[in-house]
């Protein structure tokens, strides 16, 4: 067989125009797109290293916020229950003083009960000795002892200190001052007599009495001179010790 050498050429002119074409409408393009596939899929690992990168930084910071939220909540319930503890002794305390304060108040308001049935037991006690008294001093109050009333009266006023003489005067200055003597029982004229010298001479004038009797005095005599009042009777005694009496109560 005879080789065509023109025939030869052509073939090997056609392959290299094949080979152009190829390189050059295929090819070409191929390794662009696949140049372009790889930088893409660098760029996609470069992105995927970045956000794998920031996931990590990202977990590593929500671990170390979960720690630290761990320990704030840590902290947070023990200041809690620090509170709670000083909230609850405070509250125990106060509910101690409230109890102290209820029990002095309880043992005042006895006490003051006490007191005051201490107090009517011997205001009873006092208003029936008094009246037992009185019972007693209408049976022994006779004549006799409201004429030995009024002569301790004549020596009381006999015997009353110059200044509480010149007191008296002051007061019963107005000379025109009736003098009124009331009795428990009726004076004989001796004892009369003895009782207007005493005021006569506690006055420093000549008195005119006028008598009275009272038998509310149980004994005893009675003188009103203007303002003056000179008392010398069983009546006023009695009172004055039951007066006496209650004032020392009241102290108590």
């Amino acid at each position: 067989m005879e080789l065509d050498w023109s025939t030869f050429g052509l073939q090997v002119l056609n392959f290299l125009v094949l080979v152009w074409l190829l390189k050059r409408l295929l090819y070409k393009p191929v390794f662009t797109v696949i140049a372009d596939r790889q930088a893409t899929m660098e760029r996609l690992r470069a992105e995927a290293e970045r956000l794998r990168t920031e996931g990590e930084a990202l977990k590593q910071r929500y671990e170390g916020r979960l720690t630290e939220w761990e320990q704030e909540k840590q902290q947070a319930r023990a200041r809690l229950h620090e509170e709670l503890n000083k909230e609850r002794a405070r509250l125990m305390e106060e509910v101690h003083r409230s109890v102290a304060r209820e029990r002095e108040k309880a043992k005042t308001l006895e006490e003051r009960r006490r007191q005051e049935l201490r107090r009517q037991a011997e205001e009873e006690g006092l208003a029936l000795g008094a009246r037992f008294a009185a019972r007693l001093l209408e049976r022994v109050a006779q004549p006799s002892l409201t004429g030995q009333l009024a002569a301790l009266a004549v020596e009381e006023l006999r015997a009353l200190p110059e200044e509480q003489r010149r007191a008296i005067r002051t007061v019963c200055r107005n000379a025109d001052a009736a003098v009124s003597v009331s009795s428990a029982h009726q004076l004989d004229e001796s004892q009369r007599q003895a009782v207007s010298a005493a005021l006569g001479d506690l006055l420093g004038r000549t008195v005119t009495c006028r008598w009275t009797e009272d038998a509310s005095l149980l004994a005893g005599i009675q003188v009103n001179v203007g303002p003056w009042v000179f008392a010398a009777n069983l009546r006023e005694e009695l009172k004055g010790f039951a007066e006496a009496a209650n004032g020392i109560d009241a102290a108590i």
